[in-house]
C-alpha cells in the first residue's frame, strides 16, 4: 500500500523522544521499499517543526541540521519524496475545503487529502481528522478503526 505520510508521522519517525515514536516506528517497520510518499507540503512542515524551539525545545535544529536530518531521512528506501502534484489535485481540493468552517488545520490537512485522493494513495496520520474527507482512504495510527 502506497501511504501519503502526513507531519504527524514524520516527526516521530525521526524524533526518538517523540510520544508517538514507537507507533510511527512499528507502522514504518510494515512499509515496503518506496512505499511511504512524502509531497512538499509535509517536508516543509516536517523542516519547519525540526526548527521551532517551542516544538523541539532542547532538541530544536539549525537549519542546515534539519536538511542533514531530511537527507538521512530520504536514506531510507522506503520513503520517496515526490514533490509533483498528481493529476486531478486541485478539483479535490476544491471539494474537500467547499462548505467547511475556518478551522486551523483546515487547509494543509485538505491539500494533503486532495493530493492522496488524486494519487490514489492512503493518508498515514495520527490526526483524526483525516476521516472527516469523504472517500479518503486513511490509516490513523494509534487507534483503532473508524466504525462501519
Amino acid at each position: 500500500m502506497q501511504a501519503l505520510c502526513d507531519v504527524s508521522v514524520l516527526l516521530p519517525l525521526v524524533t526518538d523522544r517523540h510520544a508517538h515514536h514507537a507507533c510511527a516506528i512499528r507502522w514504518m517497520d510494515g512499509v515496503s521499499v518506496g512505499e511511504a510518499i512524502v509531497c512538499r507540503m509535509a517536508q516543509t512542515g516536517l523542516l519547519r517543526l525540526l526548527n521551532n524551539p517551542a516544538v523541539m525545545q532542547e532538541d530544536v535544529l539549525e537549519t542546515d541540521a534539519c536538511w542533514g536530518l531530511w537527507h538521512r531521512l530520504l536514506e531510507d528506501d522506503r520513503i520517496r519524496f515526490s514533490p509533483t502534484e498528481p493529476p486531478g489535485l486541485d478539483e479535490a481540493f476544491r471539494r474537500f475545503t467547499a462548505g467547511r468552517a475556518f478551522a486551523p488545520r483546515l487547509w494543509t490537512d485538505a491539500y494533503l487529502a486532495a493530493y492522496a485522493h488524486a494519487g490514489r494513495l492512503t493518508v498515514v496520520s495520527f490526526d483524526k481528522g483525516f476521516h472527516s474527507f469523504p472517500g479518503l482512504a486513511c490509516e490513523v495510527l494509534g487507534t483503532s478503526p473508524p466504525p462501519g
